[in-house]
């Protein structure tokens, strides 16, 4: 639609279908089923079972990934919801000629919501709360044991002025968007940014791919809103005359209170996201074990018996890995063991439980800034190691810098 049909009496039958089935699509996207719990829950469960006959059980809700197998029945239902509530729409509402005022409100809403999205996940990037610096436990993880997410998420970690630069840029389009007179600027930012975010959720399987296909969507629609005069400008190199602009209210008392309002609401949700990050990167910090980190374990003895680093040894320790609430044990043959992690910093001990409720219990002893030594048991042995910290900036991948000149490339 240009945006010229939302001043024009008369609408094309294309145009109102369009707006229809539009409309509620992006509002059902908007809307918070979970506002509705069990309701909600139990219409996608009862969906996937007799509508899309679903072989399996629906369990895994909504959760770091946004593309379950609940995920996808939601979107199905809006889908439905939105061609069946068009038709119904243009049945009983056939004869308007425009929707003008409806239009606007869509609009309005849907740039708003795709605009505090961007600026979140800009605020994300900047604070580098989203795509943190690779950890030591990254570090040492082989290229080909990491999930392709995971390739990513090293690859958009590793440097700060790349997160600064995406950041940036979902930041400042998600910006002018809030603006009537910039909104097809920062469409046209918001859609270029989004597509390269559905590009690298697609081809690295990281699972926001429909949340972020609906934002791209969302960019698409309000570009549409000034589709002739984007034709005209980029494709066919004719004149264009300025977007139309169009009072939300008749008295000049309510368009400065309508302003005022919005400088506030805009204001408190830069100054919450701001905050948000800021408290997730302090927590992030504090809470920090004061064992985290990686180390190689120099020496391994297991009821007096001192292990030697043998590759094909299946017990003794080749390094550890203590995260905040974790610790992976990776052995000699390099087989990897996980635990959930527990220290007691005051009375220097550790509790490492693995998934089968097996649990060792160990005293530590910090013998120099970098090494500690444990003892305890393990699977019914007495255990004595002593570990050494591995220097986070000791790889090729933390110390090689940046370099403005390369006489020769290198690629390692």
């Amino acid at each position: 639609m240009d945006n010229t049909s939302i001043l024009r009496h008369s609408w094309t039958r294309t145009e109102k279908i369009l707006f229809r089935f539009f409309a509620v699509f992006f509002l059902a996207n908007i809307f918070p089923w979970t506002m509705l719990g069990n309701l909600f829950d139990s219409l996608v469960y009862w969906t996937g079972r007799v509508v899309l006959h679903i072989p399996y059980k629906i369990e895994a809700k909504p959760n770091g990934s946004g593309d379950t197998t609940y995920n996808y029945v939601e979107e199905f239902f809006i889908i439905v919801l939105s061609f069946a509530s068009c038709i119904v729409w243009s049945i009983a509402d056939g004869k308007r000629k425009s929707y003008n005022r409806g239009y606007y409100w869509v609009l309005v809403i849907v740039r708003y919501y795709l605009a505090f999205a961007l600026m979140e996940y800009g605020f994300a990037k900047i604070f580098k709360s989203q795509f943190p610096a690779p950890g030591v436990s990254r570090l040492l993880q082989p290229y080909g044991s990491s999930s392709p997410m995971g390739l990513a998420w090293t690859f958009l970690g590793y440097s700060d002025a790349y997160n600064y630069f995406m950041g940036f840029f979902e930041g400042i389009g998600g910006l002018l968007l809030l603006f009537r007179r910039t909104r097809l600027f920062g469409a046209c930012i918001a859609t270029t940014v989004v597509t390269n975010i559905v590009m690298i959720n697609f081809c690295y399987d990281v699972p926001v791919k429909l949340f972020s296909t609906s934002l791209l969507l969302m960019s698409l629609f309000i570009i549409a809103a000034d589709g002739g005069r984007f034709l005209n400008f980029f494709i066919f190199n004719k004149p264009v005359a300025p977007a139309a602009s169009v009072s939300i209210f008749r008295t000049r008392k309510w368009n400065i209170a309508h302003k005022a309002v919005k400088a506030i609401f805009i204001t408190a949700f830069l100054a919450l996201s701001i905050y948000d990050n800021i408290d997730m990167i302090g927590n992030g910090e504090t809470d920090k074990t004061p064992m985290a980190g990686a180390y190689d374990v120099q020496t391994f003895i297991c009821n007096n018996d001192t292990l030697a680093a043998v590759v094909t040894d299946s017990v003794r320790w080749r390094r550890i890995i203590i995260g905040d609430d974790y610790a992976s044990v990776r052995k000699m043959n390099d087989s990897t063991a996980w635990y959930k992690f527990k220290a007691d910093t005051v009375h220097h001990t550790l509790e490492m439980t693995s998934d089968k409720q097996f649990t060792i219990n160990m005293s530590y002893n910090k013998t120099d800034s970098n090494t500690y030594t444990m003892t305890g048991s393990y699977h019914g042995a007495t255990l004595y190691a002593v570990i050494k910290r591995i220097d986070d900036k000791s790889f090729l991948l933390t110390n090689r810098g940046f370099h403005w000149i390369n006489e020769y490339p290198f690629n390692r």
